[in-house]
């Protein structure tokens, strides 16, 4: 019977590869550990401007839905006027000042000023001017 011997072909020692290997280990570790921070940071910061755009979005709706009422109201019931109203509403809490002023020259013209200040710091301030006039006057050679 043949006795067959079995030889390691050349390299490192088993004991210096062993070291390596977790040195790899390790420095990769390291990398997905960055990696991964990273990805965090860009959600988190993704995550704070999704919600100013949420809220931005609402304070845009109520300044539409202030034009559109101060749009809706006849020229003569638009008196000169001033005022502020807070208001707690769950979707968006915020202070809304009108400011109504005859428009100098007496040509029937108004402006309306309209200032909407969210409560929360993730969205602005936003002033819209609508300028109101009397209508256009009837045309004497139309019938």
């Amino acid at each position: 019977m043949k006795r067959i011997e079995r030889t390691r072909r050349g390299g490192p020692s088993t004991g210096k590869r062993r070291g390596a290997v977790l040195i790899e280990i390790m420095v990769a570790m390291v990398i997905v550990t960055i990696g991964l921070l990273g990805t965090a940071g860009m959600t988190a910061v993704a995550a704070r401007k999704a919600s100013g755009l949420s809220y931005q979005s609402k304070r845009d709706g109520i300044v539409l839905q202030e034009m559109n009422r101060m749009a809706s109201i006849t020229y003569d019931s638009l008196a000169s006027r001033v005022g502020c109203t807070t208001v707690s509403s769950i979707t968006l809490p915020h202070t809304r000042c009108i400011n109504v002023t005859d428009l100098p020259g007496g040509m029937g013209y108004k402006r309306v000023r309209i200032i909407i200040t969210p409560s929360t710091s993730y969205a602005r301030a936003e002033t819209v001017y609508v300028n109101r006039s009397r209508g256009a006057l009837p045309n004497p050679l139309m019938p």
